[in-house]
């Protein structure tokens, strides 16, 4: 249905849906930087799925929290998180996102660089709980040497 045949609830709804999911990908990157993630995991679905850029993948929330705490273990805290230039089709239900992000990470001298970018390619799903990422995998477009 086009957006000129929307009713203005079903237009509000729609904004309120985009907000919800934008914030949840805004999310997504802050927690990691903070590294709670515990509050990280609660952005998926119960049986949501995560293919990493390097190929690991993961199916269900405590999974996918298990894998990213073995991947955060391994790098330094000094970084961060840049989400770009978001993309949300709101279909009922479900939704699909694209958004490009890079990474920032403070190297051995003290300097804070951009190591890569990439981008999200996410599913999303309403559940009682709200937005939920069912399913996200990563790429990586312009990759530093040695990505984790």
């Amino acid at each position: 249905m086009t957006r000129s045949k929307l009713s203005l609830e079903e237009r509000v709804q729609l904004l309120e849906d985009r907000e919800e999911i934008l914030r949840s990908l805004i999310d997504y990157g802050e927690l990691l930087d903070t590294r709670d993630l515990d509050a990280w995991a609660e952005l998926w679905a119960e049986d949501g799925e995560f293919e990493m850029s390097t190929g690991r993948t993961a199916r269900g929330r405590a999974a996918i929290r298990e894998m990213l705490a073995a991947v955060i273990e391994n790098n330094p805290p000094a970084v961060i998180h840049m989400e770009m230039n978001p993309r949300i089709i709101v279909d009922g239900d479900t939704a699909r996102s694209t958004m490009l992000y890079g990474v920032g990470r403070t190297q051995d001298d003290g300097l804070t660089r951009v190591v890569w970018f990439g981008h999200h390619h996410s599913r999303h799903v309403r559940t009682p709980d709200g937005w939920k990422i069912h399913y996200r995998r990563n790429t990586v477009d312009l990759p530093e040497t040695g990505h984790p």
